[in-house]
């Protein structure tokens, strides 16, 4: 029987370095947004966001506190002192990185998913580039097309998506291209995908 599952035939090779742990991916994701922080002028950080009602300032506002609260704090709406002014947000979004960066740093998948959402949606919003290693966005694709909510996993049921400046797809069923960005912001409901 278990030769039917597909995993079960491949060739065999170390995954030693294997790992659930995205803490080098998120922390090298924040690195790259405090550097375009670092950039915006005052008008940038007012500028409207994807998300009706939204500023680039609350979506970074908003990184920090789901960054540096616990799960637990989340969930009983406990509040963290806000952070408003631009230059507090980018010190606290590069203490962020530095901490993921750190020798015995621990992130999930959820983490990375957040620094990268948060990312594309400055980038878009400000019009700026940024990089993110394409490990980094496929991983966050696949984890929001399997786990993500009914809306994101039916489309991956139904569609593959296709990065088509990052090397990877998610999904099954016939292709709909277009870039990591606009994927991943499309699976967080951030924007639209054409088919």
């Amino acid at each position: 029987m278990a030769s039917y599952f597909p995993l079960s035939q491949r060739p065999r090779r170390d995954e030693s370095s294997v790992s659930s742990n995205w803490a080098r991916h998120t922390g090298t994701v924040l690195l790259e947004l405090a550097g375009l922080l670092d950039s915006l002028s005052p008008e940038e950080w007012h500028a409207p966001a994807l998300r009706t009602g939204f500023t680039v300032r609350d979506v970074v506002a908003e990184l920090v506190w789901l960054e540096s609260t616990s799960r637990w704090h989340r969930l009983t709406r406990q509040s963290t002192p806000s952070l408003d002014e631009p230059a507090s947000l980018v010190a606290a979004v590069r203490d962020l990185s530095t901490a993921a960066l750190g020798p015995t740093a621990k992130r999930t998948i959820s983490q990375l998913s957040h620094a990268v959402v948060a990312a594309y949606e400055v980038a878009r919003a400000t019009r700026h580039p940024l990089a993110v290693d394409s490990l980094a966005s496929g991983a966050v694709a696949l984890a929001r097309g399997l786990s993500g909510p009914v809306g994101a996993r039916a489309v991956t049921n139904e569609r593959t998506l296709v990065a088509t400046d990052a090397g990877w797809s998610v999904g099954r069923g016939p292709a709909i291209e277009g870039t990591a960005e606009a994927i991943v912001l499309f699976l967080f409901q951030r924007g639209t995908l054409a088919p």
